[in-house]
Order: C-alpha cells, then structure tokens, then sequence
C-alpha cells in the first residue's frame, strides 16, 4: 500500500511539473533564425540572423496564457558573404544603423491541436509594425539533469519584405531582381535554468 501511495505521488508530481507554466529564456545556441528568398528569378539565397534574445511564457493546460517576445539584432545578419551582408545592413535595405533591431511581441495564442498554436501578434522590422498570424508547432518540453527545462517550438511562414520597407531599390535599379516574398524558418529553443 506505501509502495502505491509513494509512486502515485511521483507520478502527480511529475504531471503537475510538466503542467505548470514555466517561462523560458531564449538561447541563442539551441534556436536558428532562418530565412530565405529568390533571386532572379532562378535560385534562392538563404541566411541568418546570429544575435539575438528574448523569452517565452509557456502554459500546456491554458495555451491561450502563452506568450513570446524576440528581439533580433539587424546588424547580426549572415549570408556568408560579407559584402552582401553590408549591402543588407544599409539603408537601402534593413537600414540597421537607424533601426538597429527587428522584434516580434505577441498578443494572442490559439491551440490548434495538441501539438500546434496558432500565434498572432506585432512584428516590427525597420520601424514598420504590422500584426502577422503565423503556425507555431510544439517540438516539444523536457527535463535536463542538472541544467533545468528546456523548449522548443518551430514555425514556418512568409512574408512581404516590401510592405516594411525592405526594399533594396538602388541595389536593383528598380528592378524586381529579389521577389517580394521572404520564407521564414525559426527553431526557438529556450530554458527555464534550476
């Protein structure tokens, strides 16, 4: 009867541990900020960005409680070409001089399934906020010896560069060398430390 009593007391532990809203700090070394776009019409140049933080509110019974804020620095841009990495700091593009970060704060979660949220909230690139709704899938929760609990979610989505003013139109002469449409490919890991 002690034996029955003790492990239903670990296992109500564990699923009241696993349960309850933890909030995680964004690490660098476990997410990726990734995107890519087409040039000329023919290929697509893909890229990162290197420096960034922020934290996430994560409640798997009350879903709609979560939350998420990321701040990305704009000069910390990689497209393994320097040069066009300085093209894309200018004010012809990302302009990081003057706006030095890209950030996104948001405002509503939606549990889809289980597995997936359906985040709304305000991403702001070169001073211009616009509200985007993006597909977020959970890659899941977990219990590290000795270092605490980490998160995963990662998502996928797309967007119009242009309507932030990400332009490049001295670079193009004009010209729509780059399409309008961005893909964008984020794993945001993050640990709530014992």
């Amino acid at each position: 009867m002690r034996r029955w009593i003790a492990c239903a007391v670990v296992i109500a532990a564990t699923v009241a541990f696993a349960a309850a809203p933890r909030t995680y700090e964004v690490s660098r070394t476990d997410s990726d900020l990734s995107f890519s776009i087409v040039k000329w019409q023919v290929f697509k140049e893909a890229g990162r960005f290197r420096d960034f933080s922020g934290r996430m509110m994560y409640d798997a019974i009350n879903p709609a409680a979560s939350s998420i804020e990321v701040t990305v620095q704009a000069a910390s841009i990689d497209t393994k070409n320097s040069t066009r990495d300085e093209v894309l700091r200018s004010d012809d593009f990302f302009d990081a001089a003057r706006y030095p970060t890209l950030s996104f704060k948001s405002t509503r979660v939606r549990a889809v399934s289980e597995e997936r949220l359906e985040v709304t909230g305000d991403l702001t690139i070169r001073g211009v906020t616009r509200q985007i709704t993006i597909p977020v899938k959970r890659l899941g929760v977990g219990e590290v010896a000795n270092e605490g609990e980490i998160a995963a979610f990662e998502t996928e989505f797309t967007l119009d560069r242009t309507e932030f003013g990400v332009n490049g139109s001295r670079w193009s002469g004009g010209k729509l060398l780059l399409s309008k449409e961005v893909n964008i490919h984020l794993v945001i890991g993050g640990w709530n430390r014992r």
